[in-house]
């Protein structure tokens, strides 16, 4: 064969934008097997090297494994072919369905947090969604034994879980909340969706008659006397009583003249 029918592999790396290693790599499973010279032990492709180098980068295009990769370029019939390529297009589509869902959980989270200042300091009475909620931490500890072991589900369903607080009981002498737990919540639909199972140590919190508003606090130990303040006192001033714990979730957190600034919206039940 003549020398100029040979590609040594830095003329195919460069080439193809293939990485050495990588080459390497495709001849050590056998997917491309690049002939030796005799006069000089250089590894060099030939034309037909090329075809079975192509056929790799083509498949591997649609993220097909390399151990598919292997199958296909080397020892697939038509049937098994076909079963392989349909096997990865069943995968693509869960694959762009999950990418639809992560595009509407954030068009709907911006949305959300394009209308804070809009929302902010402002009451509406709305019913509260129903959700499913998991305790992470009471105030600043965090939850151990069979809580702690049923968190993991959740934090792998972000972003699709959201950042939950739930409050305590409000206290009858001071008529304010001085307590907080923090934790995942979905909708029962969500779950479903989701295919989550609902652990033992996980509540269900019903929909309930509430006033909605957005309300903000600045960094660490902020959160409850801005709740307080901001939410609890207007409410009250109103003359409605709280007869349940409210609910509320984080927003973001921002930062404003190199200060921290958290938004949160809350459901506060009402009678």
């Amino acid at each position: 064969m003549h020398d100029e029918h040979r590609y040594k592999i830095g003329e195919v790396s460069r080439m193809y934008g293939l990485p050495n290693d990588t080459l390497r790599y495709y001849e050590s499973r056998g997917i491309i097997t690049p002939r030796r010279s005799e006069e000089s032990g250089y590894r060099y492709y030939d034309a037909w090297e090329l075809n079975y180098l192509l056929d790799c980068v083509w498949y591997r295009s649609y993220d097909f494994s390399l151990s598919d990769v292997e199958q296909m370029v080397n020892k697939d019939d038509l049937p098994a072919f076909l079963a392989r390529c349909r096997k990865r297009e069943t995968e693509l589509i869960r694959a762009v369905a999950e990418q639809q869902r992560l595009l509407k959980s954030l068009t709907l989270h911006r949305q959300k947090i394009a209308r804070i200042p809009q929302e902010l300091g402002r009451f509406r009475v709305e019913d509260s969604p129903a959700i499913i909620w998991q305790r992470q931490r009471h105030q600043g500890e965090l939850e151990r034994g069979a809580s702690a072991d049923s968190i993991r589900q959740w934090t792998e369903r972000m972003p699709f879980v959201r950042h939950t607080f739930v409050m305590p009981e409000i206290k009858p002498t001071r008529g304010e909340f001085s307590d907080y737990c923090w934790g995942f919540s979905l909708t029962p639909e969500e779950m479903e969706l989701f295919h989550m199972e609902i652990a033992e140590t996980a509540e269900y919190i019903p929909s309930f008659q509430s006033v909605y508003t957005v309300f903000s606090a600045g960094g660490e130990g902020t959160f409850m006397d801005a709740f307080n303040s901001q939410v609890i006192a207007p409410i009250k001033a109103k003359g409605y009583q709280i007869p349940r714990p409210p609910v509320g979730n984080l927003l973001v957190r921002v930062h404003e003249n190199g200060e921290m600034r958290r938004f949160f919206e809350t459901w506060v039940p009402v009678e």
